[in-house]
């Protein structure tokens, strides 16, 4: 074969397998729950608390979970209430700490704290012999949401019908492989491993139970790999009634 075509026939598959890969990429990519209620685990926590490392060691663990994303739907989000104690958590923000305090709120507790742990918006301690959380029997019915490019989509559809109310979809984008190496604080010295962190989350209300919007730029992070995750609740009650969530290809 003369050479020319054999480089153009090469520049060809080249610019074959280039248009394929883009496409696979933009790809919309669907996660949908059944009727069962997922199990949505938050974690309130700082790099700043000493007592959070354990705790986070847990929630990373789910890395390996065969439950992942079926059944337990795991979220970190970084408070800002240590950042004055010398170390300036990168992860944390303000919204964090005030959807922890709305479930203080609802929870009738009178104080916040880290490490926290809710479970499908009730407080949560890990029992002594290290158990998971309980899985919900509750069936509220099918939440599904789709991530096309920068667009959502997402419908909840009721296992039984009841009259149209005002529902909070919840998104978050969440980064894995995430280091920290700590100066300063009350963990000073110790190298962070952080799975499951909340890199930017947004809310939208609907009364027909259906969803369109453009996702909130965000930073990854230097995250390895990125996982959305959604949940919806009442209008004003921050509790999830079904949650969802995978990894994603952004």
């Amino acid at each position: 074969m003369h050479t020319k075509t054999q480089e153009y026939l090469k520049q060809s598959i080249i610019i074959v397998c280039l248009a394929a890969l883009m496409v696979a990429n933009t790809r919309a990519e669907t996660f949908t729950s059944g009727d069962r209620q997922n199990t949505l685990i938050e974690l309130y926590t700082s790099e700043g608390c000493s007592s959070c490392p354990p705790a986070e060691k847990y929630l990373n663990s789910l890395m390996d979970a065969p439950q992942l994303w079926k059944t337990y739907i795991p979220i970190a989000l970084h408070v800002d209430y240590w950042d004055y104690l010398g170390w300036k958590d990168r992860f944390a923000s303000p919204i964090h700490t005030q959807r922890q305090r709305q479930y203080a709120r609802v929870n009738l507790q009178n104080t916040i704290y880290t490490p926290g742990f809710f479970v499908n918006g009730e407080p949560w301690r890990r029992g002594f012999f290290g158990s998971d959380p309980a899985v919900s029997k509750d069936q509220p019915g099918k939440l599904s949401i789709t991530l096309n490019k920068n667009q959502i989509s997402a419908e909840f559809i009721p296992r039984q019908s009841d009259a149209p109310q005002a529902l909070t979809l919840t998104v978050a984008i969440l980064g894995m492989g995430l280091k920290t190496s700590i100066k300063a604080g009350e963990n000073s010295g110790h190298a962070a491993s952080h799975e499951f962190v909340n890199l930017k989350y947004t809310s939208k209300n609907a009364t027909d139970r259906k969803w369109s919007f453009a996702l909130p730029s965000y930073d990854r992070m230097e995250a390895t790999q990125l996982a959305l995750v959604a949940w919806i609740s009442k209008s004003g009650d921050p509790r999830p009634i079904q949650s969802v969530g995978g990894y994603i290809n952004h």
